[in-house]
């Protein structure tokens, strides 16, 4: 009922358009709001990749198998929560040989395109990442199409020596911990030539810093992925800053498929440019009416 009460709300705002083109605005509006977003899960055998998913999302990823490596293919998990749909692909774990790694470069050079953004996640306490490293200069940096944005999620740092001053209570780490911990951050983005932003510690066990990972998710999808993403959520990870950038994404991308529309609209000028002057109206009405569609 929410969702029906949405589309007849947003239908008021769009009587300022022509019969002919409501129809197709309102198709728009759907594939906006019925957006299934795909994000690729990558890392190693152990890393506590599906632990990471299983915390974030609403849904049961997959059982977590520490013993055995996963299968060569992409696992997909659709996940569902009411009339949305999110798509996980649990890529399979690089550095187990020299030829499955190459079976991977091309598997991942394949499934980019479809990608909206590639978790990368790393253990805290591994020494060296030239696996990584490899894979993400093959890979990545000499990708010609455009690239997903990657963020890349240190995990499991409450390992981080001393290990047994994590504080539990609090969920944070000691203070020799806490500069360890930036230490590894550092080292990691020198080595893999990134941004250290963005290089995000968490850790699941120790319940630390989840709520961020999930604000940069936000902040580093396409538009479109933003909002439809928030329903997965766990809801303590749909914060004022994720609801926020969510539904101002979605207003903006309304407007995109507004204009969109309306120029490819057999309209004289004069016409065109009154339904541009009007766009950002229904832009704040979608925006307003965010939580009828994603709530």
């Amino acid at each position: 009922m929410k969702k029906l009460s949405g589309y007849s709300l947003i239908r008021r705002h769009l009587r300022r358009y022509p019969r002919s083109l409501r129809s197709k605005l309102i198709r728009e509006l759907n594939q906006l709001v019925t957006y299934e977003p795909v994000i690729g899960i990558m890392g190693k055998t152990g890393v506590g990749k599906s632990s990471l998913c299983n915390a974030l999302f609403r849904s049961d990823v997959c059982a977590v198998n520490a013993v055995e490596a996963c299968t060569r293919s992409p696992q997909r998990v659709q996940l569902r929560f009411g009339n949305h749909y999110l798509t996980l692909v649990d890529l399979p774990g690089v550095g187990e040989s020299q030829e499955r790694d190459g079976e991977y470069r091309d598997l991942y050079r394949q499934l980019m395109p479809e990608l909206n953004m590639v978790i990368w996640v790393l253990k805290a306490d591994d020494r060296a990442y030239a696996v990584e490293e490899q894979f993400y200069q093959d890979v990545f940096a000499q990708y010609n199409g455009p690239l997903p944005p990657v963020l890349w999620v240190l995990n499991q740092v409450d390992k981080i020596e001393p290990a047994e001053q994590w504080n539990w209570p609090s969920a944070q780490p000691s203070a020799l911990q806490a500069e360890r911990i930036a230490k590894k951050q550092q080292a990691v983005a020198r080595q893999l030539g990134i941004a250290e932003q963005d290089i995000l510690p968490v850790s699941v066990r120790g319940r630390y810093r989840l709520s961020r990972l999930v604000e940069a998710m936000i902040i580093r999808l396409p538009k479109q992925a933003r909002s439809p993403l928030v329903p997965h959520l766990q809801n303590g990870y749909r914060t004022d800053t994720v609801i926020t950038t969510a539904s101002n994404s979605f207003g903006d991308a309304v407007v995109d498929v507004i204009d969109k529309v309306i120029d490819l609209a057999p309209l004289p000028q004069v016409a065109r440019s009154a339904l541009h002057a009007v766009t950002h109206t229904v832009a704040r009405a979608a925006r307003s009416l965010w939580g009828f569609f994603f709530g």
